[in-house]
């Protein structure tokens, strides 16, 4: 059985729930090379294992170590400039889309990746949403509703629930989402929800989003709208 895996309070500060269980899981089942001195760390091996996190080009890198090659730390201070000093957050838009109808979109503000074999990387924030039911583009068949998934309003804000257990909070989306598009989504009562890395959202266009969905960085699902209680 292996052991768990060493997360510091630095790294932690950085990691939202859902990505610190992904990097145990990472642990406890795949094969990892040590970052620092090369050797494959086997799941059942027994060894302490640890988990840094430095940026590189505004990317926050996740690589896996012997805990005796290296200790578990993050580069707090770089991580919480480029998070606009809000490493757990997360920026969203709505849009109004002339088929979907209103549209929420949104993405970490700290975009963590773990680093793979050669140039794999993948992000664990992102493969939290695949377990929800969120997919990528499909060639051939329509966006697929998110089953088990409602989009309710929570005084001013939007929350993604989950069995009524919050997924995911939109700060203020309610109060200051735009003209007609909470009216779009009682009529439907739906919302296609889109969630990326990278997409740009602080200058959000088209043309962004377009290519973070050809490149397996946004995911996406129509979630139910559960309207306020009278």
């Amino acid at each position: 059985m292996s052991k768990p895996l060493d997360i510091g309070p630095d790294v932690a500060r950085v990691l939202r729930p859902e990505e610190s269980a992904r990097l145990h899981a990472l642990r406890d089942n795949e094969r990892l090379r040590c970052a620092i001195c090369d050797q494959w760390i086997d799941p059942a091996s027994g060894v302490d294992v640890s988990v840094s996190v430095a940026l590189e080009d505004r990317a926050a890198m996740a690589e896996f170590a012997h805990t005796g090659c290296a200790p578990s730390r993050a580069e707090l201070a770089q991580l919480v400039v480029v998070a606009e000093a809000d490493p757990l957050g997360i920026s969203y838009t709505q849009a109004i889309h002339p088929d979907a109808g209103a549209v929420l979109l949104w993405e970490r503000k700290l975009d963590v990746r773990v680093r793979g074999p050669g140039d794999c990387e993948s992000r664990p924030y992102l493969d939290a949403r695949r377990y929800d039911g969120f997919h990528g583009v499909l060639a051939r068949e329509p966006v697929r509703e998110l089953a088990g998934l409602t989009l309710a309003v929570d005084g001013p804000d939007l929350v993604l629930l989950r069995a009524d257990v919050p997924r995911e909070r939109f700060h203020d989306a309610a109060a200051d989402a735009p003209p007609r598009w909470l009216e779009r989504l009682a009529a439907s009562g739906y919302g296609l929800l889109i969630v990326g890395a990278d997409l740009g959202l602080g200058r959000p266009s088209t043309e962004s989003i377009q290519r973070a969905i050809r490149a397996d960085r946004a995911l996406m699902g129509f979630v139910e709208f559960r309207e306020p209680a009278p």
